[in-house]
């Protein structure tokens, strides 16, 4: 279980001095422990659910490490436990816990990743509450996700708008059946149609898998960033 224990500063009682759109505590040295051995770094990147430090003795660390972090900050000392779940060369990637998001400049409460999935529309309950029946599971491609909706495109035109449920098969390398309430609706310059929806009771074994999901695919857009961006300055 995670927890939050904060020894702050009289700064990090003013209002929103210290939160700047690159978050207080990006660049701070933060010390990463865990069970006989203590390392200190840089936390040089902060987004979503996943935090990176960077240091010299990453190879000490382990996939899965429960770990004690110790972030000093211009605002303050902040100490919490979280998780590594990935390690790249020179760093660490440990799980931001949702404790910690009024530390970072969030733009929404559960950031949206960009994917490629498909999936299927299985029926239609219309704002009005009727049922609208579906001679054929119309195909869908899945463009942005987060743990709370999804943003999609279809093809036909369901003469479906803002309040309609629909009855979604989702295909992310795991099966997910669910229900999301459209919040948003657009016609796209190719002609298809672009869905913004809700999720609506995710079952909790495919709320897990989604969060899970929705992890890994931070952890590989983070890396592939870095990746992009090192290789634009080698060439310049």
């Amino acid at each position: 279980m995670m927890k939050m224990a904060a020894a702050r500063s009289a700064y990090s009682l003013t209002d929103e001095k210290y939160r700047s759109p690159s978050g207080i505590l990006l660049h701070s040295r933060t010390v990463v422990e865990k069970a006989n051995f203590v390392s200190t770094g840089i936390l040089s990147f902060a987004e979503g659910d996943i935090l990176e430090i960077e240091m010299s003795e990453y190879k000490v660390f382990d996939l899965g490490d429960t770990v004690k972090l110790t972030v000093y900050s211009p605002g303050g000392i902040y100490m919490f436990e979280s998780t590594v779940v990935a390690k790249d060369h020179g760093a660490l990637i440990i799980i931001n816990p949702p404790q910690n998001r009024n530390l970072f400049a969030e733009k929404r409460e559960n950031p949206r990743i960009t994917v490629k999935e498909e999936g299927r529309v299985l029926s239609v309950q219309m704002a009005d509450g009727t049922d609208r029946l579906l001679e054929d599971k119309i195909e869908l491609s899945v463009h942005n996700i987060s743990i709370s909706g999804i943003g999609f495109t279809i093809r036909e035109d369901l003469g479906i708008g803002k309040g309609a449920v629909v009855h979604l098969h989702l295909q992310l390398g795991f099966e997910m059946p669910c229900r999301a309430e459209i919040a948003r609706t657009e016609k796209t310059e190719n002609g298809e149609f672009y869905y913004g929806a809700q999720f609506i009771d995710l079952a909790k074994d495919k709320a897990n898998s989604l969060r899970a999901y929705v992890l890994k695919k931070q952890v590989e857009t983070h890396f592939r960033t870095k990746r992009e961006e090192s290789a634009k300055r080698i060439f310049k």
